[in-house]
């Protein structure tokens, strides 16, 4: 094991969407700048849309769309509980992210997007509005492209080579630790900037079928930018607001009713009905489909038989080559037909955080900017709600210029910590000679997440999720033995799915409410409270006592005045099953029992103890 000690002006932790366009905005911003970029995989193929994309699915183009549009779409979406000016950020910009794809990509318009009979690009509605913000893509060899161009730039790039520790000196950026999981080379990187984009909280809930990488995210999307920001100092919020996947059911993938709605297919229940007024993934969508369950008319369906035909082919395409190649082998083993109503059976089988298709993630402003000086934000792990794979090119963009402007004048603090104990502790798993399989541990956070935190939540339930959080970091984690450096990474993925298990608990006992439809359904408190409005659950690590600490915060004052929530309504549940049969008291005292312990004594049994008329 060596450790290279190095330094960069721009670092950037994982080299999905928002890391590559990153380190493309930093490089072409400051060409003598020195970028790196780190990353699990290889960049060609890593992050969430590594087998490409087939939409850009909130945009404002000419024709069809405003940025004032994408604010409404946004304000409403959330309740108003967002940053307004990052929503018009988002949609003022998305413009630009077409052009620069279809740059890298060497692509014309009309080929890698489409376009109307009046050269605009033709958006699509999707959103719970009046206003069309969505952009079908053909984007197969998207991520491909970003990477080469990341590579012909000159950015270092360390693949297999994720980062561990972010390290802080006097509250500013300082230095990161990353290892090879190959050959389990250490990198200590001094560094004035970090821009976390290490996607979603993927890996979070249990699948219902218990495969630990059969999820609807990247697999390798496990929470390290939301714990790394967390103990460097940095806010989240909103990490009460849940994503809650509808999935194909049994395959764990995407059913992509965005893919389908968009292009005339919806969603029904078991009865062929249409269950709801819209498809787009927002919280009262998701209570509606628990509802369709609760009530006995699941389970729900993706509908498409009533396409043309050459529609359907289309969706044949996309579903079974951008999206997931081994969807379409799922299909033919089942005999499933897309020409059939109910051919893409659906279920809620997971819960993650995220932003992109959600909320949750590290407070940021328009900028990029976190409260810790040198650290920037963006993609699935920055709290833009709703942003989406725009989210990431728009903001990745901004934090890679933002970053590479602010290392101009920064240098890198000295590091004020022992580096060699931070790596001896990393490779402790490694070097005991006995312990537990690092799965069994991942396999126990998650299914208690699934188990204490699925909506509708529950007091109790997310009281004694912290009780098991506790219970697994001092029993279970420091017992974790692993026998190579692949494996080793895992122990940092479950301790970061840990930290997000207690974020996500403790902002949601936090938020005295309901809200977001089953986002924030607390079975507690099943309304929405009007003393809510415009607050986050800001949530960060007290440096005095080390602990989580939730607050409430006032969002920034909106510029424009928009629809603040969607029409939905939380169920009364009136749930009076009788008294039930009532046996009559018996004695709290019992002679025989306590007659048994006076004559035997509370011990071991003695057919349990060897040499004593016991087993032997």
């Amino acid at each position: 094991m060596a450790v290279h000690f190095i330094s960069a002006d721009v670092s950037i932790i994982g080299g999905g969407s928002a890391g590559t366009i990153a380190a493309i905005k930093a490089k072409s911003k400051n060409p003598e700048a020195k970028v790196l970029i780190l990353d699990k995989g290889p960049i060609e193929t890593s992050g969430a849309i590594g087998r490409g994309m087939d939409a850009l699915n909130i945009v404002a183009v000419p024709g069809y769309g405003t940025p004032e549009n994408v604010v409404e779409a946004l304000t409403k979406v959330t309740e108003g509980i967002l940053d307004q000016e990052c929503a018009y950020v988002l949609g003022e910009k998305s413009l630009q992210v077409i052009k620069d794809l279809e740059e890298y990509t060497n692509r014309e318009p009309g080929d890698l997007f489409p376009i109307d009979e009046n050269g605009n690009y033709k958006a699509s509605f999707l959103h719970p509005t009046e206003h069309p913000l969505y952009l079908a893509m053909d984007g197969e060899d998207i991520k491909r492209a970003l990477a080469k161009r990341v590579r012909d730039l000159g950015v270092q790039v360390l693949d297999f080579t994720p980062a561990v520790r972010l390290l802080t000196t006097d509250n500013r950026v300082s230095a990161l630790i990353a290892f090879n999981i190959r050959t389990g080379d250490f990198y200590v990187i001094n560094t004035p900037t970090v821009i976390l984009t290490a996607g979603a909280v993927g890996k979070f809930g249990l699948p219902r079928d218990g495969y630990l990488s059969g999820l609807y995210e990247f697999p390798g999307n496990t929470g390290e930018g939301y714990a790394m920001a967390y103990h460097a100092g940095a806010k989240l919020i909103n990490l009460e607001c849940f994503q809650t996947n509808l999935l194909m059911k049994d395959y764990n993938g995407p059913a992509c009713g965005y893919v389908v709605i968009p292009r005339g297919g919806y969603g029904v229940n078991a009865l062929g009905e249409k269950y709801w007024t819209h498809g787009y993934w927002s919280g009262d969508m998701f209570l509606a489909v628990w509802r369709e369950f609760q009530e006995g008319r699941g389970p729900v369906y993706l509908k498409m038989d009533h396409l043309p035909e050459e529609t359907i082919q289309g969706l044949e395409k996309i579903l079974w080559g951008t999206e997931r190649t081994s969807r379409g082998l799922f299909h033919i083993q089942r005999s499933e037909n897309y020409r059939r109503w109910d051919s893409v059976e659906q279920g809620m089988e997971e819960i993650t955080l995220c932003s992109g298709h959600s909320m949750s993630g590290i407070q940021v402003n328009k900028h990029t900017e976190t409260n810790v000086p040198g650290l920037y934000a963006a993609g699935d792990c920055a709290a833009v709600p709703h942003q989406y794979l725009t989210g990431a090119f728009v903001f990745g963009s901004i934090a890679g210029e933002r970053a590479a402007e602010f290392a101009k004048t920064h240098k890198a603090p000295q590091v004020d910590v022992d580096v060699n104990q931070l790596i001896k502790e990393i490779v402790r798993p490694l070097e005991l000679e006995e312990g537990i399989p690092v799965e069994q541990v991942e396999y126990k956070i998650r299914s208690k997440i699934s188990q204490y935190l699925t909506p509708p939540k529950s007091d109790p339930l997310m009281t004694k999720l912290l009780w098991w959080i506790e219970r697994i970091r001092q029993e279970d984690l420091p017992r974790i033995k692993v026998n190579d450096y692949h494996d080793l990474i895992k122990v940092t993925e479950v301790q970061s799915i840990i930290d997000c298990a207690e974020m996500a608990a403790r902002a949601s006992l936090y938020r005295t409410e309901s809200r977001w439809g089953l986002g924030h359904y607390r079975l507690a408190y099943p309304k929405r409270d009007p003393d809510w409005d415009n607050k986050w659950v800001v949530l960060n690590k007290d440096k005095a006592s080390g602990k989580m600490t939730p607050s409430q915060q006032a969002v920034p004052s909106p510029r424009w005045t928009f629809p603040a929530r969607l029409d939905y309504e939380y169920p009364s549940l009136h749930l009076n099953i009788g008294t039930g049969y009532k046996h009559p008291p018996n004695k709290v005292r019992d002679p025989w029992i306590e007659e048994k312990v006076q004559r035997e004594g509370f011990e071991i049994p003695t057919r349990f103890v060897p040499g004593k008329g016991g087993v032997n």
